[in-house]
């Protein structure tokens, strides 16, 4: 065999080797990228697995979630002085007769309310733009009620009778409470307008405020100072007792005087008793708050009830009392010392400590 043949033997055999080696590599080339394809799959199917459990997940949370909200109550049931009422939980929209003074201190949405000339809450009821009574008329007028299209109505329990309940609760529900205990009556409001925290935080301010005017009466006058709480008129007298007026005799560091308890003994009554003029001499309070004008009354009407007060104190019985002689009879308005709430009760707290402290 030739040198040559040798060669090309040669080259051939490596031409074989590499043919072979070519085959080898391109069938684990073939191989890897299937694997490779399988796991691509592999991945995508459980990244789609999770999607869709996550996509399931969301869908079933949504679907509780809005379950729950529908299934929650969106009124509640609220016990009054006329029964009991279903009442949104929330309300958007309170016409109010007769409560104001509750109602403002909450913070009540009010769309109506009671309100005229010379009422001690005029001014801020009118800073609030909404439509009002607008007279001293104490019946609720239904047709500017119904104007205002309320979603609850809260109404004094003494500005209606039956009748007057069963049309207000025809335009809206309707919930009334007695002015007597307006404590506990805004705790009750408080409730009633999904605001119950703001009724601990108003009573907690009353608290405060009574605590300090009481610690500024006996810190200029002392703890032993007597009152009473009286009308006087040119044909009779009325003496308030400690069970109507607590704020004035046992709220403010003052004490009822001893006439008080004398007074009585001469009647069942809880409230107070009238009585002569000529009993006037048994007074023999270190202060007397002489009330005058009604609680509703007018700028004009309180004036001229005022004014009967000059007559009276021409009286040789009236000037007998040490509290005139001491220049200690302090006339005020029942405008608002008639009236219940945290803002009426700041009021006459103020008044009282201006008078026996002589700071405004």
């Amino acid at each position: 065999m030739s040198h040559t043949e040798n060669n090309d033997l040669f080259r051939r055999d490596r031409s074989k080797k590499a043919t072979h080696g070519r085959k080898r590599g391109f069938a684990g080339l073939m191989l890897l990228l299937l694997v490779l394809s399988l796991m691509v799959v592999a991945c995508g199917n459980k990244t789609n697995t999770a999607g869709e459990q996550a996509t399931t997940e969301t869908t079933k949370t949504n679907a509780s979630a809005a379950t729950q909200t529908a299934e929650e109550p969106q009124t509640q049931v609220i016990e009054h002085a006329m029964g009991k009422t279903e009442v949104p939980l929330h309300p958007k929209r309170v016409a109010v007769f007769g409560l104001e003074d509750l109602t403002l201190s909450l913070g009540v949405p009010m769309v109506y309310a009671y309100d005229f000339d010379g009422y001690y809450l005029d001014d801020q009821l009118k800073a609030l733009n909404i439509p009002l009574a607008g007279n001293a008329d104490f019946n609720p007028n239904l047709e500017a009620i119904l104007a205002t299209q309320p979603d609850l109505i809260v109404v004094q329990r003494n500005a209606i009778d039956d009748k007057a309940y069963e049309e207000l609760s025809k335009i809206a529900p309707t919930i009334a409470y007695s002015p007597d205990d307006w404590e506990k009556t805004i705790v009750e409001i408080g409730k009633a307008t999904g605001l119950k925290d703001k009724a601990q935080e108003v009573l907690q301010a009353n608290t405060d405020k009574l605590k300090q005017a009481k610690e500024d009466i006996i810190s200029a006058v002392g703890p032993d100072k007597t009152v009473v709480f009286m009308r006087p008129s040119d044909k009779d007298l009325q003496v308030f007792f400690p069970s109507f007026a607590p704020l004035i005799y046992s709220e403010l560091g003052l004490n009822p005087d001893e006439s008080v308890a004398a007074f009585q003994k001469d009647t069942k009554d809880d409230w107070g008793v009238t009585t002569s003029l000529e009993k006037l001499p048994s007074i023999g309070a270190d202060y007397v708050f002489a009330i005058y004008g009604g609680s509703i009354s007018t700028e004009e009407e309180f004036n001229e009830n005022s004014a009967v007060a000059t007559e009276v104190e021409k009286l040789h019985v009236w000037k007998t009392m040490p509290a005139v002689k001491d220049n200690h009879v302090f006339k005020v308005s029942a405008r608002h010392w008639m009236m219940s709430g945290p803002i009426a009760d700041g009021k006459v707290a103020d008044d009282v400590v201006a008078a026996v402290t002589g700071k405004k």
